[in-house]
């Protein structure tokens, strides 16, 4: 693929997330006109639409486009890792590590003051990452098998994090907000803990790129290139435990992101697992931001949770995934 092609599609997902930024800004229970935008973000004003941009809206649009990046990321290395095209951090409940933990802290049973909110989600999500990846280690498990597994670990770790959440007495809403996904409560503290995190897992992720692309050709073949595979799947998966935790604590529990934007990314980039990786994250923020507002303006006032968005998106490309694996 020339480098010009490579270029006008990663311009093109710029320009669908730069719209869905636009239109997050513009849009809302109180619609603002572009005028009074480019003066709040020109001016230091202290007035409500002040507040309403910096404070509300662009926090949310950013950390809406760094979930996304989160997610597409992980759900690229975890195929990468498990050669599973079913391949998710949520549905195979990496995710619903973060999802525990976050639960303790709402029961009680964990301080905040010991256990920083932000890092106890991402270490819970990395403990789950990694003990799934000693399941990948097992050569007898196949694909299909794997995605059963890791469905019935989301499932699991889910139905745990509920029923400590119904213990905690948490709001419905509250509780709806974090296993659906919302964006509702994002703040500049979230995108700050995001971005350098994305970054470096971006960073770490293309230096590794070549040996996450020897690993899909097989354990043996990978050891004749001189790429230790336990290794490369050690360094994969724990990548998508600090990403997979990270969205959660941000996000919520968005399903089938991660599951879907390797595969387009794949389609639209080719076979390069570099260009994959950087393809991934931008679709996975595509589809995030674009959810997000939809999930916003469909039933306005009333904001739907964003997963249901990327479910009905996301849940019939993994019923054609499956079968094409029987």
């Amino acid at each position: 693929m020339s480098r010009i092609g490579v270029t006008a599609k990663y311009s093109f997902l710029f320009i669908i997330s730069a719209t869905m930024a636009l239109l997050g800004l513009l849009t809302g229970p109180s619609d603002i006109p572009p005028a009074e935008i480019l003066k709040v973000l020109a001016e230091d004003n202290s007035n409500v639409v002040h507040t309403i941009v910096w404070d509300i809206r662009l926090p949310r649009i950013g950390v809406s486009l760094l979930v996304g990046g989160c997610l597409g990321l992980a759900g690229t290395l975890i195929q990468v890792s498990t050669r599973s095209p079913l391949g998710d951090p949520n549905l195979f409940g990496i995710g619903g590590g973060a999802v525990i933990f976050m639960a303790l802290i709402a029961a009680g049973i964990l301080s905040t003051n010991k256990f920083p909110m932000m890092l106890g989600a991402t270490t819970a999500s990395l403990i789950v990452s990694v003990l799934l990846g000693l399941l990948v280690s097992n050569k007898d498990v196949s694909p299909i098998k794997l995605a059963i597994m890791g469905i019935g670990l989301g499932a699991i770790t889910i139905a745990i994090g509920t029923a400590l959440f119904a213990y905690s007495r948490v709001f419905p809403a509250q509780l709806l907000g974090l296993i659906g996904g919302t964006f509702t409560t994002s703040n500049w503290d979230s995108f700050l803990f995001l971005l350098p995190t994305l970054s470096f897992c971006i960073f770490i992720s293309l230096i590794l790129s070549n040996r996450f692309q020897i690993i899909t050709l097989g354990d043996v073949l990978s050891r004749s290139l001189g790429v230790n595979p336990v290794v490369t799947r050690f360094l994969s998966m724990s990548l998508v435990g600090v990403l997979a935790g990270s969205a959660v604590y941000a996000g919520g529990i968005i399903g089938f992101v991660g599951l879907v934007s390797p595969h387009i990314a794949r389609r639209v980039f080719g076979n390069s697992t570099f260009h994959i990786i950087i393809g991934a994250t931008l679709v996975g923020s595509t589809i995030v931001i674009t959810s997000d507002q939809l999930a916003r303006l469909l039933f306005s006032p009333i904001e739907i949770p964003v997963g249901l968005i990327t479910t009905l998106v996301g849940a019939p490309i993994m019923m054609y995934l499956a079968y094409r694996l029987r």
